[in-house]
C-alpha cells in the first residue's frame, strides 16, 4: 500500500461524501499498515503542504467564508482544504476564490474544519508520541505585517466567496 501523502489522503475519501472525523478515521486506518519511517514522512508531507497555505490571500479568504479568525481556526481551514485532495488545494492554493466551487456548506463555522487531520499520524502511531514528534519537521508561521483590509475591500478581492457566504451582511457585495 502507498503512504504517499496524497495517494492516502485521496484514498480516504472527501469532506463532501465523509464527515472530515469519518474521512481522518480512513487515513489513520490506512497509515496503520505503513512503516514508521512512511508515517514520518507523511506527517512532514502535511505540515509542509499545511505551511503553502499560510499566507495572507488564503487568511483573508478565510475570514471572508467563516466571518473570523484565530490561529487554530485558520490552521482548521486550512486542513479542511487538503481533505479535498491534491487538485482542489491546487487550484485553491492558486486562487483563493476556487473554494466558492466546493465549499458547497450550510453552516461554514461548524462544516469547514480539518482538525481531524492534524492527529492522523498519532492515531496510527505504534509507539511513543514523544519519539514521532521528534521526527516531525514543522516549518516556522508566516508572518503578515499588513493592515487588515476593510471589508469593503474584501469583497473586491473575494466577490464570489463573499456572495456566497453572506460575508458583511446585506448590501456589502
Amino acid at each position: 500500500m502507498a503512504c504517499e501523502f496524497w495517494s492516502v489522503v485521496e484514498k480516504s475519501g472527501s469532506p463532501v461524501i465523509n464527515e472530515p472525523e469519518e474521512q481522518c478515521e480512513a487515513i489513520s486506518t490506512l497509515l496503520r499498515s505503513c512503516t514508521k519511517e512512511q508515517i514520518v514522512s507523511f506527517a512532514n508531507s502535511h505540515q509542509h503542504i499545511l505551511a503553502k497555505l499560510d499566507n495572507w490571500q488564503m487568511l483573508k479568504a478565510s475570514y471572508v467564508v467563516l466571518g473570523y479568525t484565530s490561529d487554530d481556526v485558520f490552521e482548521d481551514f486550512r486542513n479542511w482544504i487538503i481533505l479535498h485532495g491534491k487538485e482542489k488545494f491546487l487550484k485553491t492554493l492558486s486562487d483563493p476564490e476556487y473554494l466558492a466551487e466546493y465549499a458547497q456548506v450550510q453552516d461554514p463555522v461548524e462544516e469547514i474544519s480539518g482538525e481531524p487531520l492534524l492527529y492522523v499520524c498519532e492515531e496510527a502511531w505504534d509507539g511513543d508520541i514523544e519519539e514521532l514528534e521528534k521526527e516531525i519537521d514543522i516549518p516556522s508561521r508566516s508572518e503578515y505585517e499588513m493592515d487588515w483590509p476593510s471589508k469593503n475591500e474584501l469583497a473586491s478581492e473575494y466577490p464570489k466567496l463573499v456572495e456566497q457566504f453572506n460575508f458583511g451582511g446585506e448590501g456589502l457585495a
